[in-house]
């Protein structure tokens, strides 16, 4: 047995690819897992542009986990 993992370049294709992956999947040829995921893609920043992200991000505004939880009602 061999696993392979799949990523769908674009996100107009990837009910097609399911459609694929369920019909071979129907056949008892292949087996899958759907697994819950988001691009991890961004725009291209330079050295200076992440730093300059990262430092406005952790002079920004912190909850604790008990506030985060609070304010969204959970």
């Amino acid at each position: 047995m061999t696993t392979i993992e799949v990523t769908v370049l674009a996100d107009e294709d990837q009910d097609f690819v399911i459609n694929i992956l369920n019909a071979l999947a129907q056949k008892h040829i292949i087996e899958f897992d759907r697994t819950n995921s988001f691009p991890a893609e961004g725009p291209i920043l330079t050295h200076d542009e992440l730093n300059e992200r990262i430092l406005k991000s952790e002079q920004s505004k912190h909850y604790s986990f008990e506030e985060a939880k609070a304010k969204l009602g959970l």
